[in-house]
C-alpha cells in the first residue's frame, strides 16, 4: 500500500525548507551532523466557556460575559515501556529518511505516522529556551538522556544558499552527534481530537500547558474510576534538550500571536 500524502503548509519564512534536500543541511552546521532529526511541536489555543457557548448558541441577540481564554497547551506523546527512553514524555518526530523531499516534509511525515495527524501549518522554528532554570531542571525527575552526556546546544546553521539563518539543536548520542530542527505548528482544532498513536512507539498522549511543562506535574482524571477522581501525574522527558524546546514553544507561540 502507498504511503498517503504527507501535505503541509508553512509560513513564508520557512519557504527555502520546503525545497532544500536535508542531506545538504547537515553538513552545513559546526561540527557536522551525522543524524538529522524533525520534531513537531503542536500548539493550540482551548476556547473559553464564553466562546464556546456562543458558538453553540442559536439566537444572534444573546449576549455572553467574555471570560479569559484558558491557558495554552501543546501535544505531547509518551514512550512505550518497551521502546527506547521507556515511559518519558516527548513531542512527535523522528530521524529524517533518505526519501524525504525536505526536512518540513520528513516532519509532517513523523506527525502522520506517530499521531495520525495531517495537514499541519508549520509556522517557525524553534531552538531551546535561551536559558535552562537549573532550580527547576532538578525538579524535573530523571531525564531519558543525563543532561551532562547529552551536551545539547544550539548551532548555527544555513539553508538554501544562505537566505534562511536558523538554529539546530545538536546533541550527542552513542558516541556521534545528532541535530533535531524543531518546528512550530499548529493543526486543525478538530483534528487535534483524533490523536491516534501506535502502541508499540507511544503508551499515551495528552495536550499540557506550559504550567504543566515546566513544573513536570500535571493533574488527569484517574483511568477507569468513574467519580472523576484526579491525580497528579509526573512529567518526565527524553531530554532536557526536549523540554527546553517545549518551553521555548510557548514563548514563541506567544510572539506569533498564535497562543495568548
Amino acid at each position: 500500500m502507498a504511503p498517503p500524502p504527507y501535505t503541509y503548509t508553512h509560513s513564508p519564512s520557512l519557504s527555502p525548507l520546503s525545497t532544500q534536500p536535508p542531506q545538504s543541511l547537515s553538513t552545513t552546521s559546526n561540527p557536522p551532523i551525522a543524524h538529522l532529526m524533525t520534531s513537531v511541536l503542536i500548539l493550540r489555543q482551548p476556547k473559553s466557556q464564553s466562546q464556546k457557548d456562543s458558538s453553540s448558541s442559536s439566537s444572534q441577540s444573546t449576549t455572553t460575559k467574555a471570560s479569559p481564554p484558558p491557558p495554552a497547551e501543546i501535544l505531547l506523546l509518551r514512550r512505550s515501556p518497551t521502546d527506547s527512553y521507556p515511559l518519558k514524555w516527548e513531542t512527535p518526530g523522528g530521524s529524517v529518511d533518505p526519501s524525504d523531499p525536505s526536512v518540513l516534509a520528513a516532519a509532517a511525515r513523523e506527525l502522520y505516522e506517530e499521531a495520525r495527524l495531517a495537514d499541519p501549518h508549520f509556522l517557525a522554528h524553534v531552538g531551546m529556551a535561551p536559558s535552562i532554570n537549573a532550580d527547576e531542571a532538578a525538579r524535573m525527575g530523571e531525564w531519558g538522556i543525563p543532561p551532562d552526556l547529552e551536551d545539547a546546544k544550539d548551532v548555527d546553521l544555513v539553508a538554501a544558499a544562505g537566505s534562511i539563518e536558523m538554529k539546530v539543536t545538536t546533541f550527542m548520542e552513542s558516541g556521534e552527534v545528532w541535530g533535531k530542527m524543531n518546528f512550530l505548528a499548529t493543526v486543525d482544532e478538530e483534528a487535534g481530537e483524533r490523536v491516534v498513536t501506535d502502541p508499540e512507539e507511544h503508551l499515551e498522549w495528552g495536550w499540557f500547558t506550559e504550567d504543566e511543562v515546566r513544573r513536570g506535574r500535571a493533574w488527569r482524571r484517574v483511568d477507569g474510576v468513574d467519580d472523576g477522581e484526579r491525580r497528579e501525574k509526573v512529567l518526565e522527558f527524553t531530554s532536557q534538550a526536549v523540554w527546553g524546546s517545549i518551553l521555548e514553544s510557548f514563548r514563541v507561540g506567544r510572539e506569533l500571536g498564535v497562543i495568548v
